[in-house]
């Protein structure tokens, strides 16, 4: 009887741990919270596939903040990351200041790249971002980690819409604007 009891008490437990981890997972969803304002690149030089555009975002920082209602300045880029229509979803806006050190990205051709950090991440066909200061380097597609010391992707903004003339984006994530 005792036997049943402490499998009985076991298989509780696995379930427990398993709905935390369900549940953590749930909560890795990005948060993004409203800039100041729209910001708002010409479509006309975002034609290209790779060719990444720079802008100046400003939000205000969350109530959680160490100094809530501050006034946040990002810089980041935008790109379109595939062929296609203009749907939002083909474009994609990133955040230039990398996570580690909180230096600026640059986007580097994989010909440029040191060959120590293609031993880490592998060959590349096309640009990527990299960090001049460690070499973390992040995928141009969506910002993820490909190697480096960095803890995570760079931030990410939310393109919101695209119209005749512009992309738009209006929304960052909210880590953003909780760090720097």
């Amino acid at each position: 009887m005792a036997d049943l009891g402490r499998r009985a008490f076991l298989a509780v437990l696995a379930l427990f741990g398993a709905g935390r981890s369900v549940l953590a997972q749930g909560r890795r969803r990005l948060r993004f919270l409203s800039l100041t304002r729209p910001v708002r690149v010409p479509l006309a030089s975002l034609s290209t596939p790779g060719r990444a555009r720079r802008f100046l975002a400003q939000g205000v920082s969350p109530p959680s903040a160490a100094n809530p209602g501050e006034v946040v300045r990002v810089t980041g880029v935008v790109s379109r990351v595939e062929e296609g229509d203009n749907a939002p979803e083909r474009f994609k806006a990133l955040c230039v200041i990398c996570p580690h050190e909180q230096c600026d990205v640059d986007v580097a051709e994989p010909g440029d790249l040191d060959p120590l950090v293609v031993e880490e991440i592998g060959e590349v066909t096309g640009p990527v971002y990299l960090c001049p200061c460690h070499n973390s380097t992040f995928s141009m597609a969506d910002g993820s980690r490909l190697g480096g010391p960095a803890p995570r992707g760079l931030y990410q903004f939310r393109v919101t819409a695209v119209f005749e003339t512009h992309v738009e984006i209006s929304e960052v994530e909210e880590d953003v604007l909780l760090f720097f």
